[in-house]
């Protein structure tokens, strides 16, 4: 996540975080140029992304990802006060969330203390002692002075807390209301980019991410959509990387310098798709051009298959999964997005590696759900290619996913 990366340095203390650092400016005057015709009647775009903005389109400000960034492939960022970044639509609350979740600070103290002692382990790559610190130490130090990091914890320890205790529906509630605002408050700030934030910011991304990994587990399947909005939060997060750890590259005391340090290299070294190349004889004549981004997402999973096979620790694998959308082509996604037949199947190949993984809560079931719903959409023609994922899951799950 460190591609691109330019050798830029700071004179200001990139080290010692600054709360003023992360207020939000104004916003920018919005001028429109002289015209001589007629003025059209249509409503601009005022809290429209920044890319829009910038290009001075109209954005029709669809979160998370509107049009335009969406069919170029681009990070799309909210920045505007107006208009909250929403909650992934599978977990919007409903109108009295907010009432009865409303934060107390005895709750908050009880959020922070889970996230230390039990939340913060269960993140991936922790089997590592200095990772598992930086977490439960480090991690929670920053959120001091970072509000969207703060959040984000008292979020998914609210979760955690919810999924592993009975007794506790309550605080899916609590988990809502500090999801929004970490979202909200994240977007903000990212805008801002400096070297007394940059270490909070890349720990509130990944936060967010295994977050919204974790929710996928409740959304509805019926009609099946792929996780786009997963997808879609992973490949805009190395926009958010690359800007924070450009500005602090020259500050090797930065925490979030152990997570890169320690991350292993997810890009196979070649297109190999070895296990999986009976996919691509599969190809239809039509979908030839599409070849290149077929056989990338075959490549990548081969690759964490063989990982997996070689017994490699968990902890690493839940790593290689959460960034599989960084190594898919925005082609692959679009094919998704198509209900594409073979794309499909790759997907749920993809899905079935997290069935390895359904002990660790934040992964669960979801590829199981999820393959079952893709294998109820698909021809019988295609059953064949789906019975490897669903083999796979119905050993690694104990559940019958055949009739």
């Amino acid at each position: 996540m460190t591609q691109g990366l330019s050798n830029k340095s700071s004179t200001s203390s990139p080290c010692q975080p600054d709360v003023s650092a992360i207020q939000s400016d104004g916003d920018l005057v919005n001028r429109e140029p002289q015209r001589r015709g007629p003025r059209l009647a249509h409503r601009k775009s005022r809290n429209g992304c920044q890319r829009c903005r910038a290009r001075r389109v109209k954005c029709d400000e669809n979160r998370p990802v509107c049009r335009d960034c969406h069919r170029h492939g681009v990070p799309c960022i909210y920045d505007r006060h107006e208009g909250a970044v929403p909650l992934p639509t599978w977990i919007q609350p409903g109108p009295s969330v907010s009432a009865e979740a409303r934060p107390e600070h005895p709750l908050e103290l009880r959020l922070l203390h889970h996230f230390t002692i039990d939340t913060s382990g269960t993140m991936p790559g922790t089997h590592l002692p200095t990772i598992k610190h930086c977490w439960s130490v480090d991690v929670p130090r920053l959120a001091f002075t970072y509000k969207p990091l703060q959040h984000a914890i008292f979020a998914i320890s609210a979760l955690h807390i919810s999924r592993s205790e009975s007794g506790e529906t309550r605080l899916q509630g609590v988990h809502r209301v500090y999801l929004e605002q970490a979202l909200r408050e994240h977007r903000l700030s990212v805008g801002k980019m400096n070297p007394q934030i940059a270490d909070a910011v890349c720990f509130t991304s990944i936060l967010l991410l295994v977050d919204v990994f974790a929710t996928l587990q409740d959304r509805p399947l019926e009609p099946y959509e792929p996780p786009f909005e997963w997808m879609h939060l992973v490949r805009g997060s190395v926009s958010v990387f690359d800007a924070a750890l450009d500005s602090i590259r020259d500050c090797r005391s930065a925490k979030i310098w152990s997570i890169v340090d320690t991350f292993p290299s997810p890009e196979p070294a070649a297109l190999e798709t070895g296990y999986f190349s009976f996919l691509l004889p599969t190809i239809p004549d039509e979908e030839r051009a599409s070849m290149d981004a077929y056989k990338k997402a075959i490549a990548y999973i081969n690759t964490t298959w063989l990982a997996i096979e070689a017994k490699e620790h968990p902890q690493v694998t839940c790593r290689r999964l959460m960034v599989f959308p960084l190594f898919v082509t925005i082609d692959f996604i679009h094919l998704l997005q198509e209900k594409r037949p073979l794309a499909l199947v790759i997907l749920a190949h993809f899905l079935a590696l997290s069935a390895t993984l359904s002990d660790t809560w934040w992964i669960g079931r979801t590829g199981h759900r999820d393959i079952l719903a893709i294998k109820d959409m698909l021809t019988p023609q295609w059953e064949s290619l789906m019975s490897w994922p669903l083999d796979l899951v119905a050993l690694r799950c104990r559940t019958r996913t055949h009739p």
